[in-house]
């Protein structure tokens, strides 16, 4: 029985930088649809082998010879295809269906407009004008950061919210939009712009998808380009809040930086994950991450050898994972002191009160006008209570990945 593959594989050199050995220096990226696979080299001289015995028509261990000049029987090469290729790729098989990290998806923008509006943003990767611009952002960023840092603990009037709210919106909107101008400077199609709901909360995405066909450089480009833009927004906003010492441009200043550091996270999906991924060459960073974290931790309970001195993925991975773990433990103990600060507001607040009784408390502060204050306090702590939650169970997921495992 033959085997035949989808006709629109599409294969093109993957880029792995700083190879462990000379069996590793080549790797390919195969593409079909929405999928993307990076196969070693005897995996793509299958594919090329399937797909020209096909398309010209010519005997499978004849074509076979042509790509490896070595020889194999067609029933040889239907067993190695079976086993090495991935199924989805086979002609006829059910392709799953696209995986996003979202609950909830709305695309907002299509490509079509994109494509016009993000090629004159695309002359902002010239490299020099990006060293300029990247070079003021860091300069007045760093000197006006403790005012900036001053914000979330001052924090702004109720009043402010919503054009708050409306101004993060913007600034993830162009997050994105950074990510399609990338895409623009070097050619490489792209999708549209979307929000989707992830774990509760709301967030833009873009389709990026075929920036694996890029090279190394240029993924990380793409992967970076969200931050970039987002870093030029935060020099109009920085300039904005020195020269009107405006509370809300402040804080508007503190939490986009929050945003943009909280991206960089690899344990999170998101632009940290794909440019480290990127630029180090390492697929599959999550599994292979808490593989890392579980050398480290059987060396330290068994005395196990980790073997970094031969394995430069484990010297890569290894600080980054304790880094990430560090983020974790200080954004969950940022949050438990937020969680305690608005609570003991909330009960101050309550004691305060010249009534007592749940409806009678009730009633005075509707009458008082307070009634916005109350909610705003309860939210937070119900949304500061649910990211704590969060965070201290993606670190146990990450220190213990079989727990995430049972967990599907």
């Amino acid at each position: 029985m033959s085997v035949v593959l989808n006709s629109s594989i599409q294969i093109s050199e993957f880029e792995r930088p700083q190879p462990e050995s000379t069996s590793e220096a080549t790797k390919f990226l195969i593409q079909c649809g929405d999928l993307n696979y990076v196969v070693s080299t005897p995996v793509k001289i299958l594919v090329e082998t399937l797909l020209t015995s096909q398309k010209l028509n010519i005997p499978l261990d004849k074509s076979y010879q042509r790509f490896s000049q070595n020889k194999a029987s067609p029933e040889e090469i239907m067993a190695l295809a079976n086993k090495h290729i991935p199924s989805t790729l086979f002609a006829g098989a059910e392709v799953p269906a696209r995986k996003t990290p979202f609950i909830l998806s709305v695309n907002l923008l299509p490509e079509r407009i994109l494509s016009y509006a993000a090629l004159p943003l695309a002359l902002l990767f010239n490299k020099w004008l990006a060293f300029g611009l990247v070079s003021v952002f860091i300069a007045i960023h760093i000197w006006l950061f403790p005012t900036i840092s001053q914000s979330a603990i001052t924090g702004i009037p109720t009043s402010d919210i919503p054009i708050f709210i409306a101004l993060m919106l913007l600034s993830y909107f162009i997050h994105e939009l950074g990510h399609i101008s990338a895409c623009r400077r070097f050619n490489c199609p792209h999708g549209d712009i979307g929000v989707g709901i992830y774990f509760i909360f709301p967030v833009f995405f873009a389709d990026v998808s075929k920036a694996w066909r890029l090279n190394r450089i240029e993924r990380a480009t793409v992967d970076l380009g969200g931050l970039y833009f987002q870093a030029i927004l935060l020099i109009a906003i920085d300039y904005y809040a020195f020269a009107n010492q405006s509370s809300l441009a402040y804080l508007l200043s503190w939490t986009i930086t929050f945003t943009m550091l909280h991206t960089l996270n690899p344990f999170f999906k998101f632009d940290g994950y794909w440019l480290l991924s990127d630029l180090s060459g390492i697929t599959n960073l999550h599994e292979k991450m808490a593989k890392a974290l579980q050398a480290v931790k059987n060396k330290l309970l068994h005395q196990t050898p980790i073997g970094i001195q031969n394995n430069k993925t484990l010297l890569l991975l290894i600080p980054y994972s304790l880094l990430t773990i560090a983020f974790f433990l200080y954004v969950a103990s940022f949050l438990l002191r937020k969680l305690i600060q608005t609570t003991a507001e909330i009960v101050s607040m309550l004691k305060e009160l010249p009534v007592s009784g749940f409806l009678s408390a009730a009633e005075y502060i509707v009458y008082q006008g307070e009634i916005w204050v109350f909610i705003k306090g309860v939210v937070w702590i119900a949304l500061i209570f649910t990211l704590l939650v969060f965070y201290t169970k993606r670190i146990a997921t990450l220190i213990y990945p079989k727990a995430q495992a049972t967990g599907k």
